[in-house]
């Protein structure tokens, strides 16, 4: 028994519906990879200002930012170490040392997972041209008058 050929409408259906899935996942993507820039940003300022801290010693007034454009002039007690968050609210004392190789380590992490994202992007988009081209070829197959029987 001869299988039926798809219908081309159902088919187009089809294409049309994985291309707004795969343009969806590139949207939420480009997000994720929006928000993984801003860490890394934020990240980078937080080095060069522990990175600054080795130019001060005990005593010298500094200005820190507490957020929201908020700032505060502030007297160093111990300009050796920092406090880091580490989750769940815990944090802990370190270094600079050991704060800004905590810091590259994270970098890489966020370059990591920035570039996953990216290559998820690319596959999904290489992914909507194959179906784009597939849903264009369906068309143009259905506006060719049919052959003709003699």
């Amino acid at each position: 028994m001869a299988q039926t050929p798809p219908d081309p409408e159902q088919l187009a259906q089809q294409l049309v519906m994985s291309i707004q899935a795969l343009e969806e996942e590139i949207a939420r993507g480009q997000n994720n990879l929006q928000m993984i820039e801003v860490q890394m940003q934020r990240l980078a300022e937080t080095t060069t200002a522990v990175q600054e801290l080795k130019h001060h010693k005990v005593g010298d007034e500094i200005m820190i930012n507490i957020g929201s454009g908020v700032h505060l002039y502030v007297k160093l007690i111990d300009p050796k170490h920092v406090v880091t968050s580490f989750g769940a609210g815990f944090a802990a004392q370190r270094t600079l040392d050991e704060a800004l190789k905590r810091f590259e380590e994270q970098q890489k992490q966020l370059t990591s997972i920035a570039q996953r994202q990216q290559e998820q992007i690319q596959n999904s988009q290489t992914r909507i041209e194959d179906y784009r081209s597939q849903l264009n070829q369906l068309i143009q197959a259905t506006q060719q008058p049919p052959p003709k029987t003699e």
